[in-house]
């Protein structure tokens, strides 16, 4: 399990050359590379992409590499365009009748005289050290997400417990409350036929009274909360991305606690279905973070 919020950086200097790398990820329902690096080694961008996907399955993420070299470029005259820039410089002298030297500073300034021969996709000392980076950085968002996993791991568990002792609680008031409920109800009743001679039609009454009470049961709202509480808390175990899955068990969480409660509460139950509801969409906001 992994959350998506996490940092990494890493920066190494090696061969002359400075390389950093910076990677924020937030939450996010795909995953979104943003990759901000020099025009340069602009080529690293697809490497980058590979690497995170390895990593991530979801998420946005924010990619941000500066570099820096140092050593000796390697350069070169072009021949063809110094000898071109002349002829067109002597030319332009005989057209406006100009006698005066060429400075050869002023030839050399003139764009794509001179040439970097440094193929940078091509460079293996500048490969080696954007990987090495990439790698440390990853290295440390990785620990940054599975640190906060741990977190939200932590909290899921104390609020699953905390959901279950409530459920106890509530379970204990579902037979006190019929009873209580049944010997309302049949006062009112026999209140209501003290003045009929109608035994038939108070059979059938009791009869009423007895469905109707029995709607109020909500053992089978609790049984199936207590069991997505254990299957959230198997997941929790599960090394794959979980975050999908835990949403979908905390919707029907929701789906069970919101029934329970419209079916029962009373003044000795409702801070327990609140509690219950509330640790539920506590949850629900937590597993957001979670790939």
């Amino acid at each position: 399990m992994k959350s998506m919020t996490g940092y990494g950086k890493a920066k190494i200097q090696k061969n002359d050359m400075d390389c950093e790398i910076e990677i924020k990820s937030i939450n996010g329902r795909f995953l979104d590379m943003r990759i901000y690096l020099p025009r340069e080694i602009s080529f690293f961008e697809y490497p980058i992409r590979q690497h995170i996907g390895k990593v991530l399955s979801r998420g946005t993420v924010e990619i941000r590499v500066t570099f820096a070299d140092r050593r000796e470029p390697a350069l070169k005259l072009n021949e063809v365009k110094l000898m071109k820039y002349y002829e067109l410089v002597k030319q332009a002298q005989a057209l406006l009748d100009i006698d005066k030297d060429i400075s050869l500073e002023y030839l050399l300034n003139e764009p794509g005289i001179i040439e970097s021969i440094n193929n940078l996709d091509e460079d293996e000392q500048l490969a080696e050290l954007l990987n090495q980076t990439l790698d440390k950085a990853i290295e440390a968002l990785e620990l940054s997400l599975r640190a906060e996993a741990s977190n939200i791991k932590e909290t899921l568990r104390h609020s699953s417990d905390l959901m279950l002792k409530t459920l106890d609680n509530i379970e204990k008031e579902i037979q006190p409350f019929k009873e209580e409920l049944y010997s309302i109800l049949k006062h009112r009743v026999t209140e209501l036929l003290s003045n009929f001679n109608a035994e038939m039609l108070e059979q059938r009454l009791v009869q009423e009274l007895a469905i109707y009470i029995d709607k109020y049961d909500i053992q089978e709202e609790i049984s199936r909360l207590k069991c997505h509480i254990n299957t959230l808390l198997a997941t929790l175990e599960k090394e794959e991305d979980t975050g999908k899955t835990l949403n979908f068990i905390l919707q029907e969480m929701q789906r069970e606690a919101n029934t329970l409660g419209s079916k029962f509460s009373t003044a000795r139950t409702f801070t327990y279905v609140l509690t219950l509801k509330e640790e539920i969409e506590k949850c629900r906001e937590i597993v957001q973070n979670v790939a």
